[in-house]
């Protein structure tokens, strides 16, 4: 039986003889093909047109010769001959080479809308980035069996680039990504348990012990009795189904006690253990987006991919003092009152870590008959086979601003706790949807800034009492909902209902979209 060792050796070299053999038949077999690109999919349609770029012929070819150069080194080095061609490799030219490659690819994700990327260009970048893991890997295994945490830093962040950058296109495909993380992930923590066992139990306590706090350092928002959504259990499919169909298809949102009760997220794999986390991660390797600043649609907003340990350090764990108080001086805290805030925001992060999707289950209520937009019918999305997952992450006084989707939603508790408000969609005039902003239909997201309008947080650059005032008035008689979210907690959010969502503390919830 092969060790993990010679599995992922042998696994390396079966990648780059495809890799070489995928891009040698593209240009030989497909340089006549017509210019075809799928536009809706990102970029999904794997017709290659690159015979009609010549720059990117250029670039295959290129890749081409690293991909031979690494299976050289790769049948020399697993044959235990350390002289010979691989000695002949320039390997520091090599590795110019493949940034070179990814680095041209890049480009072109500038130069093109997102969804309009030609496929050859994202295979390209993919592959070059799976060149330079093995570059990486296959060295330290044939001659140390091992590989350091500074190699496999890398390695992990290259493989996660080309997932959330691409989707994992390229001549292997985004299974060959994930089962070679999976593989490398188990490698580490045979060698990580063997490590851990001979730690001290002081140290191994203390780092299991960590917990993600429940303080609430801003305070929680008194909600009113006459608009506070109603808690339920016990339901059951046709109840609900029941419910979400009565008064013409017209729900209101309401929060259910008892969906989420034998997740193991709640339970054996605990989600508020940073420990855990870390563990289902990586080691806090695994590259997550994450959104940098108050709200998507203030000024200096932006994204930035980064690892899980280091979004926990910089923006969860390290998050800035709760109070003033708390900040050793004025200028402490006027530095703390700047500093940004790191959300991670609506990421199907289950897809991209399957560990972490096995702790939870899609609830029931899903696969629920439930109406359409009750207002609009074109608003309406494509059926979705499977509810739609997302994660989000990140400390107290992360926001989304108010917004309208169209699909019915669970929003599921799992840490801390979250204040939402929400308004119907037959109120949607008031909520002043967006104008589109930069070509982006932003009709979806509203102008009234909840946060602003209640105090709990700062005024824009340019929004002075008067503009505040009237956002005020504008929602005079305005049908309202509100709820606090604790773990356990799931809110439905019926399809068109506006909602604003506010972490109350360290808060991790998953959403569920269906139609």
């Amino acid at each position: 039986m092969e060790s993990a060792y010679e599995q992922l050796l042998a696994r390396y070299t079966d990648a780059t003889d495809t890799i070489a053999q995928s891009h040698s038949s593209n240009h030989l077999k497909r340089t006549a093909a017509p210019h075809h690109e799928s536009h809706g999919s990102q970029g999904s349609h794997r017709q290659d047109a690159s015979g009609a770029d010549p720059e990117a012929t250029a670039t295959k070819q290129l890749l081409v010769r690293q991909a031979r150069l690494l299976t050289r080194i790769c049948k020399v080095r697993r044959g235990g001959d350390n002289g010979g061609d691989a000695n002949e490799v320039d390997s520091d030219l090599l590795r110019r080479r493949l940034d070179d490659i990814a680095s041209m690819a890049m480009a072109k994700f500038y130069a093109y809308r997102y969804d309009r990327v030609p496929y050859y260009w994202r295979e390209l970048y993919t592959d070059a980035l799976v060149l330079m893991t093995l570059r990486l890997v296959v060295p330290s295994l044939c001659d140390h069996r091992r590989i350091t945490d500074g190699a496999m830093d890398e390695v992990v962040e290259l493989l996660d680039r080309a997932l959330i950058t691409t989707g994992g296109a390229g001549s292997l495909g985004p299974t060959w990504i994930e089962g070679t993380l999976h593989k490398l992930q188990v490698w580490h923590d045979a060698g990580s348990v063997r490590k851990g066992a001979q730690e001290p139990p002081q140290k191994r306590q203390r780092t299991e012990s960590a917990v993600f706090a429940s303080r609430e350092p801003y305070g929680r928002p008194a909600l009113l009795p006459e608009r506070t959504c109603p808690r339920y259990d016990g339901w059951t499919l046709d109840r609900f189904e029941d419910y979400m169909n009565a008064e013409g298809g017209r729900p209101r949102p309401v929060v259910f006690t008892d969906l989420m009760s034998h997740w193991p997220a709640l339970n054996e794999n605990p989600w508020r253990r940073q420990d855990y986390l870390l563990s289902r991660t990586f080691g806090g390797r695994r590259l997550v987006p994450v959104e940098v600043g108050r709200s998507y649609v203030d000024e200096g907003w932006g994204q930035e991919l980064i690892q899980f340990k280091r979004f926990l350090e910089r923006y969860v764990v390290d998050a800035p003092p709760e109070t003033e108080d708390d900040a050793s001086s004025e200028g402490a805290a006027l530095s703390t009152r700047r500093r940004p805030v790191g959300y991670l925001a609506q990421h199907n992060l289950f897809h991209q870590i399957p560990l972490l999707r096995n702790d939870i289950r899609i609830p029931d209520f899903c696969w629920a008959a439930v109406p359409r937009h009750p207002t609009d019918p074109a608003k309406d999305q494509p059926q979705v086979d499977v509810p739609q997952l997302n994660a989000w992450f990140g400390p107290a006084r992360t926001i989304t601003p108010l917004h309208t989707d169209g699909y019915h939603n669970l929003l599921c508790q799992v840490v801390g706790a979250k204040y939402v408000r929400l308004y119907p969609p037959w109120c949607s005039a008031a909520m002043r949807p967006r104008p589109p902003e930069h070509g982006v239909d932003m009709s979806n997201t509203s102008a009234v800034d909840v946060g602003v309008l209640e105090g709990w947080d700062e005024p824009p650059e340019g929004m002075d009492e008067e503009a505040i005032e009237g956002m005020g008035r504008g929602l005079d008689g305005v049908e309202c909902w509100e709820c606090v979210l604790e773990p356990g907690d799931t809110l439905v959010i019926p399809i068109g209902w506006w909602h604003y969502v506010r972490s109350l503390s360290i808060s991790f919830s998953v959403s569920f979209w269906w139609n």
